[in-house]
């Protein structure tokens, strides 16, 4: 029981670095290089404002959720499938260059959190957890590569 409540844990932990974490770690570097988030069709209302952040704050974390599942299974393809999404659903505001530097910031901040949250993650379940990624292989009839 202890196990499951171990690896349970540093999961949970992952999991909310990744979603509240990243989209901190994100929202600081965008601030840091003096980019603004650029809404191309929102209401002119605050009230749209606020979704459409809403809205990309939760299409960062599924993205980043998809993507350190990529990481930890190292199926690759999954990365690159999500960020050619993220580039197909915006390929033409990218003619807007303040709006592809935001999108290129913002999508390789992403990119790099995943990659860190998710290594720390696998680092701490070979040495101090449970093992939780070889039994996930297994379950998904996966072998470990």
């Amino acid at each position: 029981m202890i196990d499951i409540l171990h690896g349970a844990a540093y999961s949970l932990v992952a999991l909310v670095l990744l979603s509240w974490g990243g989209n901190l770690a994100c929202r600081w570097l965008l601030r840091l290089t003096g980019l603004k988030p650029v809404a191309t069709e929102a209401p002119a209302t605050p009230e749209g404002e606020a979704d459409t952040a809403r809205a990309g704050r939760v299409i960062g974390s599924l993205e980043r959720l998809i993507m350190a599942g990529g990481v930890l299974i190292q199926r690759w393809e999954i990365l690159a499938a999500v960020i050619a999404l993220k580039s197909v659903s915006r390929f033409k505001e990218l003619n807007d260059k303040t709006f592809a530097e935001y999108f290129l910031v913002g999508s390789l901040c992403s990119l790099f959190w995943t990659i860190l949250v998710a290594v720390a993650w696998l680092g701490y379940d070979a040495t101090l957890g449970v093992g939780l990624r070889a039994k996930l292989l297994i379950l998904l009839g996966i072998s470990a590569g």
